[in-house]
């Protein structure tokens, strides 16, 4: 009989990796717990856009880690790669081996180099599971792929009715509050309802992500900034770099915030923040000639590769 480990490796094996990566790929998890939607929203996204990798739809009864290749419909120059996820809570695996699972598919396909938009964390309403397992999940899930992964979840509630029954309003409230979802909301995330699968309703969820792959937190790396200067000043070198790097960073963040705000994302947006993000990693790369960057600042930058 095979092991628990010689399942798992079986599993990870049939988990097709992407098989053509993009520098400037936008890699979006849809995960939820089985049922929840997942697959419906996908094949939804998929109409009206040209499928630019595997097949034309996904399983909905996936066992395994599935991608599809889109062209965002305002941007179509660029990918966006939509990964649909095998159902958590379901008895076909553990939880957690589905999420090691993910993250292995992620480093696996795309490895530092990936631009990750965080996760998308769909819920159906009505159901009257434990709400406490999706907080639990995203929290087994930022262990193994750190917190970009999830520093700005999307959590969608999902199959409500017109009207809104009053019990899940009341299951809403609940999820809101600091025995469920309260933490992750404080940390960054965000919770909507996709009150209906139209194509439309699916992309602005996708849009709410998009921006936070190009969002740099720099309250994360202050203190290695100003650690920087110091050695900088202390070796006689101008602060230049450090000068432009600060100001690459805060043109990157007003452009992702414009985006938030319903500026959308374009074909020009897009080319702005991928070029606004070149600059950003190559003024590292020459601060590096000069300063030992900490692993701290790697990490945040996922440069490991390139410097």
């Amino acid at each position: 009989m095979p092991s628990k480990q010689q399942k798992t490796n079986k599993s990870h094996e049939k988990d097709k990796v992407v098989t053509d990566p993009q520098p400037y790929d936008i890699v979006v998890p849809i995960m939820g717990i089985t049922g929840s939607g997942k697959s419906t929203l996908i094949n939804t996204l998929l109409k009206n856009t040209v499928d630019l990798s595997v097949g034309h739809d996904i399983d909905p009864c996936t066992q395994t880690v599935q991608y599809v290749a889109v062209a965002h419909p305002k941007a179509p120059t660029h990918r966006i790669v939509l990964v649909d996820t095998p159902g958590l809570n379901s008895t076909d695996a553990p939880d957690n081996e589905i999420l090691e699972r993910i993250a292995s598919w992620l480093q696996r396909s795309y490895g530092h180099g990936m631009k990750l938009a965080g996760v998308v964390f769909l819920y159906e309403i009505n159901q009257t599971r434990d709400l406490s397992l999706a907080r639990n999940n995203l929290d087994h899930f930022e262990r193994l792929c750190g917190d970009a992964a999830t520093k700005n979840v999307i959590l969608a509630t999902t199959k409500w009715t017109t009207p809104p029954k009053d019990s899940d309003l009341q299951r809403e409230a609940e999820l809101q509050g600091p025995m469920h979802w309260g933490q992750l909301l404080r940390r960054g995330s965000r919770m909507c309802r996709l009150d209906d699968v139209s194509y439309d309703a699916a992309w602005r969820l996708i849009n709410l992500s998009l921006a936070d792959a190009f969002t740099f937190d720099t309250e994360k790396i202050k203190d290695d900034v100003e650690r920087m200067k110091e050695s900088l000043k202390k070796k006689g070198e101008g602060l230049r770099l450090i000068t432009t790097l600060e100001e690459l960073l805060i043109s990157q963040n007003n452009m992702a915030m414009d985006m938030k705000r319903g500026g959308g994302l374009t074909d020009i947006l897009w080319n702005q923040l991928v070029e606004n993000d070149k600059h950003i990693r190559d003024t590292l790369r020459q601060i590096s000639t000069k300063v030992p960057l900490s692993q701290k600042v790697k990490s945040f930058f996922k440069i490991f590769v390139c410097i």
